[in-house]
C-alpha cells in the first residue's frame, strides 16, 4: 500500500492507519456493542465487513447490527457482509480470511473491516498455542490489504495466559477504557514465535 491513510475507527472519534491489528477489551454490553459499531459505521458507507468468531459471538454481532439499524440481511446477499467461523488450523483460518479479503479487493472494495470474536477453548477451532501464533501472523497479513482488523476481547471470561499473549503480545494498538494507544508490550512475529512450541509454527 502505497498511503497509509487513516480512516474512521467507529468508536468514540478515533482514527487508524490502514493495516492496523487491534485489541478491543469488553467487560459490559455497553462496551460490547461500542466494539461492534466499528463494523456499523463502515458498514453505513461503502466498506466491506466481515464478521470472523465463534457461532454464538457472530450471532450476537448480527443481532447488534440489526439493532442499529443495519440491513444486515442485505448486506450478506450483496457480498458486502462476510461471516466467517473458526477452522481446525490457524493457517487454514489465515488463508480464508486472506480469500475473502482478496475477493473484496477484486470487486473494487476501497476498505475492509474484520471485526474479531476467536474462539478460544470452542469445539472445532484450534488449540491455545494454534492460535496464539495466529494472531501473531494476523499483524503482518493486515498490512497485504486495504483493511483495519479489531480483535474483542472478553475480560471477564479469557484467561490471563490469553490476554498476556493473545493480546498484549500480537497488536500494535490496544483499546480500553476509552483510551485507544499504542501497545508498548507488543513483539514482532519473529520474537513472538521464539517463544511458542515448533509444532505450532
Amino acid at each position: 500500500m502505497a498511503v497509509k491513510q487513516r480512516v474512521e475507527l467507529g468508536i468514540l472519534d478515533e482514527t487508524v492507519r490502514v493495516g492496523e491489528h487491534i485489541a478491543y477489551f469488553w467487560e459490559d454490553e455497553k462496551e460490547f456493542v461500542r466494539g461492534v459499531n466499528f463494523l456499523a459505521v463502515g458498514l453505513r458507507g461503502n466498506d466491506h465487513g466481515v464478521i470472523f468468531g465463534h457461532e454464538d459471538a457472530n450471532e450476537k454481532v448480527l443481532e447488534t447490527l440489526r439493532g442499529q439499524g443495519i440491513a444486515v440481511d442485505d448486506l450478506l446477499a450483496s457480498g458486502r457482509l462476510t461471516v466467517l467461523g473458526g477452522a481446525s488450523a490457524g493457517d487454514k483460518m489465515l488463508a480464508t480470511i486472506g480469500a475473502c479479503f482478496q475477493k473484496a479487493v477484486d470487486g473494487g472494495c476501497d476498505l475492509i473491516r474484520l471485526l474479531g470474536n476467536i474462539g478460544w477453548g470452542h469445539p472445532d477451532w484450534p488449540g491455545q498455542e494454534d492460535i496464539l501464533a495466529f494472531e501473531a501472523k494476523v499483524t503482518g497479513a493486515a498490512k497485504a490489504f486495504p483493511c483495519v482488523v479489531l480483535c474483542m476481547y472478553d475480560v471477564d471470561s479469557l484467561p490471563g495466559r490469553v490476554m498476556v499473549h493473545g493480546a498484549f503480545e500480537t497488536h500494535p494498538l490496544t483499546f480500553c477504557r476509552n483510551v485507544l494507544r499504542e501497545n508498548p508490550y507488543f513483539v514482532d512475529v519473529d520474537e513472538f514465535k521464539k517463544g511458542m512450541p515448533a509444532a505450532t509454527l
